[in-house]
């Protein structure tokens, strides 16, 4: 169920960066951004703050493969939203530890991305943290995973709750490109 408020109630500020963002870029604001915008001191600085720092800081895995940990987990939440625009981010990133087609990867990711689809639908156990550290991975890399799945279970959600939507291919592809190239960052106005 999307909310009208989420479309027009945005601060001035807000408003005119989607205008202007429609018109450089020939595509209308993504729901996140727009949702990001609406209660920037609630939903956008902290919770952006979150993501920027599970996907793009220093990690063990690469940007692309946290792009791709977003997607399975979207899948797993059964968020096509998400999963869609993740998996062309991940793509685009030159996702190098793993085949966004086949899923075939790099045996410390695959090991990681079980976890994750798991996670999303069911508690773990002590058992698949050690099949993870058991295929090589680190703590510190399992705690970098844990915390995009935590983000994308709360998106997915809000996703799925609030029907997001893509208006067209042309305009995921714009979302993923916009992901690749600006990170998870808005303009520090428009989240006052």
């Amino acid at each position: 169920m999307w909310l009208e408020i989420l479309e027009r109630d945005h601060k001035l500020p807000a408003r005119m960066f989607q205008r202007v963002a429609a018109i450089v870029f020939g595509q209308e604001m993504d729901d996140v951004a727009k949702t990001a915008m609406h209660r920037p001191e609630f939903f956008g600085q902290p919770f952006l703050a979150l993501v920027r720092e599970a996907l793009r800081a220093p990690s063990f895995w690469t940007v692309g493969e946290r792009e791709y940990m977003a997607a399975v987990t979207s899948r797993a939440n059964a968020c096509d939203f998400c999963a869609r625009v993740h998996t062309e981010t991940a793509r685009i990133t030159a996702c190098g530890g793993v085949d966004v087609d086949t899923g075939a990867g790099r045996p410390e990711l695959i090991a990681v991305l079980a976890l994750l689809a798991r996670l999303s639908r069911d508690a773990v156990t002590a058992e698949d943290i050690a099949r993870v550290r058991d295929a090589g991975v680190p703590d510190d890399a399992i705690a970098d995973a844990l915390a995009v799945n935590l983000v994308f279970n709360i998106v997915n959600r809000l996703a799925n709750a609030f029907g997001w939507s893509w208006d067209s291919d042309d305009h995921l592809q714009a979302g993923a490109r916009a992901l690749r190239r600006f990170g998870y960052k808005l303009p520090g106005p428009v989240l006052r």
